[in-house]
């Protein structure tokens, strides 16, 4: 109770520190009064109803305006301060200090109004729903560009949007009771040598398919090569934080009940994963992005099926980086340019029918022994005795 108390004095300290930066904001921008306004609007809500007597109607109708909108004024006010600070000779300091802030900034906020969501869908419309605002590049929010252009490059990726999400996602699936990648690790679950071999060749193929068609590789300034490598590392964590833990823990607890829970929730998660490339069309054309669709889908059942045996959600996100790394090198930007051929779809397709062959193949034995303990420490937030010792004695 006394925790709690913490918390949330700590959050009313923090909404009212974020009011202070937007009303500084109104006298030294005033360009962005319009956002500047709504902001100190949303947050003055929120204080309202924590020390004034609301009817109920309004009390809840505010809840749901604070559920939605806060994240977003959160990371339109960092952006705010960062561009506040940017004509200082300290800025690039005082710039880092901040986004480290940023990275765990929300996590009062989940304490206070995610933390009693009890209804999955909502739970699931939540962390979507999040993710687009908290791993947002964060130059949206009106950031500058830094006098120094590496770490300025460090201010317009989301990677420490991608960080800030993944410690909220962890405290929320927390307190949901839910498990996270720390309990899978501590499990120990050993793996076959047979499985693991299977898996390092399908790391290699997906590689090879994802670069198929490069002839040449881009050449690259250094401070190009740091900005792809930051992309990388935002879209490797962000993505299987969201994809591989949040919505596939999510789906199988939807499905727990059901013998095929595990299909179900790795073919669920890998077409979300694959249509939330969607969102590229604002870069790409329809073709590529349709393209990028199939081939993320695919790859999503292979991560899927590698974080659940394996146990290691680390160990996707290097392998997703790396993927994305060298895609993003050779082509010299983080979208898809050219022409979709049909060697492309039926790439695409050999690995569907690969992907599919190996799930079934990975549903039975000891095979699917693992996975199943996995699951259940996802869905049991390890707690299970019953089940941890089942993990632990399980020889693959």
């Amino acid at each position: 109770m006394k925790h709690g108390k913490n918390i949330k004095r700590c959050y009313l300290l923090q909404v009212m520190i974020l009011i202070g930066i937007q009303a500084t904001n109104l006298f030294t921008r005033p360009a962005t009064i319009a956002m500047g306004i709504v902001s100190i609007i949303v947050l003055g809500a929120y204080l309202a109803g924590e020390y004034l007597s609301l009817p109920e109607t309004i009390r809840k109708a505010n809840t749901i305006i604070q559920i939605l909108s806060q994240p977003f004024v959160f990371s339109y006010t960092v952006g705010t301060l960062l561009t506040l600070v940017t004509p200082f000779k300290f800025a690039p300091l005082v710039g880092f200090c901040i986004l480290i802030w940023y990275a765990g900034s929300f996590l009062p906020y989940v304490q206070q109004f995610i933390a009693p969501i009890n209804n999955n869908w909502l739970r699931l419309f939540w962390l979507i729903y999040f993710f687009q605002i908290a791993i947002a590049p964060s130059i949206y929010f009106g950031i500058t560009a830094s006098t120094n252009p590496w770490f300025g490059a460090f201010f317009s990726t989301g990677l420490i949007g991608a960080a800030a999400y993944t410690i909220s996602l962890i405290g929320a699936m927390r307190a949901w009771h839910f498990g996270d990648p720390v309990s899978l690790i501590k499990s120990h679950s050993k793996g076959n040598v047979l499985v693991h071999l299977v898996f390092a060749i399908l790391v290699f193929l997906f590689i090879y398919s994802n670069l198929m068609n490069t002839t040449t590789w881009a050449k690259l300034s250094l401070l190009h090569f740091w900005k792809l490598l930051l992309g990388a590392m935002e879209a490797g964590i962000g993505e299987e934080v969201l994809c591989r833990f949040g919505i596939l823990t999510l789906l199988l607890s939807f499905a727990k009940k059901l013998r095929l829970r595990i299909p179900i929730a790795i073919i669920g998660s890998s077409l979300l994963f694959g249509l939330f490339h969607f969102l590229n069309l604002t870069e790409q054309s329809l073709p590529l992005t349709s393209y990028q669709f199939c081939f993320t889908a695919v790859s999503g059942m292979f991560f899927s099926l590698l974080f659940l045996y394996s146990g290691h959600l680390e160990l996707v996100v290097v392998i997703h980086f790396v993927m994305d790394l060298l895609s993003y090198s050779a082509a010299g930007n983080s979208s898809l340019s050219g022409n979709i051929t049909l060697g492309d779809y039926q790439s695409v397709i050999n690995l569907a029918v690969l992907m599919l062959a190996l799930l079934s193949w990975m549903m039975f034995g000891k095979r699917r022994q693992v996975m199943e303990n996995h699951a259940e420490l996802l869905i049991s937030g390890g707690n299970d005795e019953k089940t941890s010792t089942q993990q632990n004695s399980c020889v693959q």
